[in-house]
């Protein structure tokens, strides 16, 4: 990009920290199939523990941290780390997307992605699963991209039937032969349709390379037993992380 203006760097990261802030509502409700709307349409935000209203000025991004430190007003007790994490990555990540694509369509659409990415990345790992409203927003996102991109749907076709067979090599091997890797189908198939949308997402020579990524990845976990097959682990970071980084840094463009 050919100017950065600072003003503007600090109005991107306010737009971060703000659907930071409703993204931690979504990576708390989503899985639990409550209402995000809030007042209009569900409850209002809430302390888990004590079920005390959350004040609007302890709903500021960020600082609200500074304010009650990290704790219900009410009660006392720890409001999830998860939250600040989400907050914070999402202000960063919007900073990266501006430094990037200026405020343009592009900027709306990536931190938008960014968003989505963030909160699968939290609901993988306090609840092992993609929720399906998000994958279906992600899959939207991703292909309204795909086409201003290449201004061709042929493309997109041929990408997701690479992706379909990746996805099913996938799943024969660490889902058929995985002893038992997964905590259940369910968080399989999670897997499998992020997959699908990261080869609509990516150039084929990227999501090869994506893919290459991740099937290493859980190849070194099997071969040298870094998971317990008593217990089950969210690998949402082991999609999602190759995902974003080849997504906003491309590898290869050819």
């Amino acid at each position: 990009m050919e100017d950065v203006n600072l003003l503007e760097i600090l109005l991107s990261a306010a737009f971060g920290a703000i659907f930071g802030s409703y993204a931690t509502l979504f990576a708390y409700r989503l899985p639990l199939k409550e209402s995000c709307f809030g007042r209009y349409f569900g409850k209002k935000s809430r302390c888990p523990k004590c079920e005390a209203i959350i004040k609007t000025r302890d709903l500021i991004p960020v600082l609200n941290w500074l304010f009650t430190l990290g704790r219900c007003r009410n009660c006392g007790v720890m409001i999830p780390r998860t939250h600040l994490f989400i907050e914070l990555a999402t202000t960063i990540l919007f900073i990266i997307c501006y430094l990037k694509f200026s405020f343009s369509e592009e900027f709306i659409i990536y931190s938008l992605i960014s968003v989505s990415c963030i909160i699968l990345l939290v609901t993988n790992f306090t609840h092992k699963v993609f929720p399906q409203a998000l994958l279906i927003f992600l899959l939207f996102l991703v292909v309204v991209n795909r086409i201003l991109l290449d201004q061709s749907i042929f493309d997109l076709i041929y990408s997701g039937i690479l992706g379909v067979l990746c996805s099913a090599i996938f799943y024969y091997i660490f889902y058929k032969n995985g002893k038992n890797l997964f905590a259940n189908q369910e968080q399989t198939f999670d897997y499998l349709k992020f997959i699908l949308i990261a080869s609509l997402a990516l150039s084929q020579i990227n999501f090869i390379l994506f893919f290459l990524i991740i099937v290493t990845n859980f190849l070194v976990l099997l071969l040298f037993k870094m998971v317990e097959s008593s217990r089950k682990y969210g690998f949402g970071y082991v999609f999602i992380f190759p995902f974003y980084l080849l997504l906003l840094f491309p590898v290869l463009t050819i």
